[in-house]
């Protein structure tokens, strides 16, 4: 009898086991695999990845600092300065007045005296580019209209050098001055200038021919 009795409880156990193996046992691999819907799996075409992997790079990557690039357009007496802040208010920018000690403003000039014409300072200035000599340009400032720049520095030795120059070339009534006199003198500050917008300056040059514009630390600012 002892010997049915354990037969007995055997099977039993066996059979909750059985009917009951999801409770007892985990899921297999093979079940969960099949929760997976492979209607849904999709193959990725190359040009897919390489979006994707673009899309990561641009989440990494750090932002570059934004640069600010000054510039300083001197130098300005008074009686011109009002003159440049118009033309500079006429190609929509903006612009800070620095006022410079007589020293710092100092420019000597390399030119060539009025002609009596626009048309034979023009002429002259052709004929001065056609001989190689490309940094020539003719004035429109009132005071010396038709007088041909060659060059302004604010170091005098390179205004010495250039008028030799000239003058070793044939060059004639080359003559060297201290462009800037009087006794208050200005720069104007521009910030983030783009090259249109320099080009747009430099094309100022006959009406301010003292005038240059550099790039400059922003402390300025």
């Amino acid at each position: 009898m002892k010997y049915i009795f354990w037969l007995l409880a055997l099977i039993n156990i066996g059979l909750f086991g059985y009917f009951n193996i999801d409770v007892v046992l985990p899921k297999s691999a093979q079940t969960q695999q099949a929760e997976i819907s492979p209607e849904k799996i999709k193959i990725l075409s190359q040009q897919e990845i390489d979006a994707i992997k673009t899309t990561k790079k641009a989440e990494i990557a750090q932002p570059l600092p934004v640069v600010d690039v000054c510039f300083e357009w001197s130098v300005f007496s008074d009686t011109n300065l009002t003159n440049a802040q118009t033309a500079l208010e006429s190609l929509a920018l903006q612009s800070i007045v620095k006022e410079q000690s007589t020293q710092e403003a100092k420019r000597f000039w390399v030119y060539r005296p009025p002609f009596k014409s626009s048309t034979e300072a023009l002429k002259k200035a052709a004929e001065l580019r056609d001989s190689g000599i490309t940094d020539v340009f003719v004035v429109q400032e009132p005071r010396w209209k038709n007088a041909i720049s060659f060059g302004i520095f604010s170091d005098e030795k390179l205004a010495i050098n250039l008028q030799k120059e000239l003058q070793a070339k044939g060059v004639k009534n080359v003559e060297k001055a201290l462009r800037t006199q009087g006794k208050s003198y200005s720069s104007l500050l521009l910030k983030n200038l783009t090259e249109n917008e320099i080009a747009e300056i430099k094309k100022l040059k006959p009406n301010y021919p003292a005038a240059e514009l550099k790039e400059v630390s922003c402390d300025a600012l």
